[in-house]
């Protein structure tokens, strides 16, 4: 029966009875191109982890900063001059051009100043910039009076808070060692779980005094605003010539303090994420590489043993268009049902399916056809004499 006489379904159905004939065949084709596509996708579905571990660590890590004296070796009781403090806050930009934009290279700035009082007796007086930068309020509650905010504490208002058991009016009346005339401080709210003996009032108020608003502080920390700009604000915060990195060879003069930028562990965890999505990156097209191999060899070893049935179809009236397209699909068929038991099984395991595993894995697939193809087309082009006389 000619090629012509038959009808369209002839060869899908040729195909089906041969896959079925050599089931031993069509699995171990099947089953590679299923090891090529769950690979394909597992190693894509591990670079994605790695890459959003990697920017979740820059998004989401705060890098701390300290505030020491030159050498890096005392941290507390600095009594460093609250102009450092306004320097990071942004502040005094227009004093010096090489503090300009500081507020955008640092954040979340925490920093107090504590004054012996005379009046309330055995009392002290701390400026802070939030509740958070006295240790000494951690686990306390703050209560404070409608219209007012912790924000308001990074001004110069003239106001404070107390704690829960004192005595006070509307105002408290104060009278600091450092000072020779007395203040009235508006009470916004109390606190409780926190010292018996701290007023709190806002870092940068001032005394009405007509004397400089400058004081000295104890201790100061703050942020680097962005860990994805890390070196890019420490450059900047480094430029300025009130702050660098504390060294044991620097001399206690002058007006250089030292910050320690605390991001050892940032640094670190950021270096080994790359390395490893690096490797994941190199492996890609080594696994490709291998995979698409084995793929094409697969594909073209066991058609190669098919030249005498190849024959038989040519003397049976089959052209070698034919042969080529039955070929090829037979090949597809068990691609796409290896291909899919692949994907079923890389979706099973909770791997991440996107379209750089598709592609992967649509390569190995191409590369598995390709063999197919080359086999096909060698048995096709050859006399039917000389395929017969190739043993099977």
């Amino acid at each position: 029966m000619s090629e012509k006489r038959r009808g369209p379904g002839y060869l899908p159905v040729l195909s089906l009875r041969v896959l079925l004939r050599r089931a031993g065949s069509s699995l171990l084709l099947a089953a590679v191109a299923a090891l090529g596509v769950y690979a394909g996708c597992a190693l894509h579905s591990l670079a994605l982890q790695q890459q959003r571990a990697m920017e979740d660590a820059v998004n989401n890590t705060v890098i701390h900063c300290t505030v020491t004296d030159v050498r890096g070796m005392n941290a507390d009781n600095l009594n460093l001059n609250s102009t450092y403090v306004e320097s990071l806050l942004g502040r005094r930009a227009h004093r010096d051009p090489s503090l300009a934009d500081m507020d955008k290279a640092v954040t979340n700035v925490k920093a107090k100043a504590d004054w012996e009082l005379v009046r309330p007796f055995d009392m002290i007086l701390c400026r802070l910039l939030s509740f958070t930068s006295d240790e000494r309020l951690e686990g306390a509650q703050v209560h404070l009076d409608p219209g007012w905010t912790e924000e308001d504490f990074q001004w110069d208002e003239l106001v404070c808070i107390i704690p829960e058991g004192m005595e006070a009016g509307e105002y408290v009346d104060i009278l600091p060692t450092q000072r020779e005339n007395s203040l009235s401080l508006k009470v916004i709210g109390r606190y409780s779980g926190g010292p018996d003996n701290v007023i709190y009032c806002p870092f940068f108020m001032g005394w009405g005094d007509g004397l400089s608003h400058a004081f000295t502080i104890q201790a100061c920390t703050f942020d680097i605003r962005d860990a994805a700009r890390l070196e890019e604000c420490k450059a900047k915060l480094f430029s300025t010539p009130f702050f660098a990195p504390p060294s044991m060879d620097a001399r206690p003069d002058g007006f250089l303090t030292g910050v320690l930028v605390h991001d050892e562990v940032y640094l670190k965890t950021l270096e080994e994420l790359r390395s490893n999505l690096d490797m994941l990156r190199l492996l890609q097209p080594l696994l490709l590489a291998l995979m698409g191999g084995i793929s094409f060899f697969a594909g073209f070893l066991v058609n190669r043993r098919r030249k005498r049935e190849f024959a038989v179809m040519r003397c049976l009236g089959l052209r070698r268009r034919a042969i080529f397209a039955q070929v090829l699909g037979e090949q597809l068929a068990l691609g796409l049902a290896g291909g899919l038991a692949g994907l079923c099984a890389a979706l099973a395991t909770g791997m991440e399916v996107h379209s750089g595993g598709l592609a992967f894995s649509g390569a190995v697939a191409g590369m598995f056809l390709l063999g197919a193809a080359v086999c096909a087309t060698v048995a096709a082009s050859g006399s039917v004499m000389k395929l017969m006389k190739t043993e099977e």
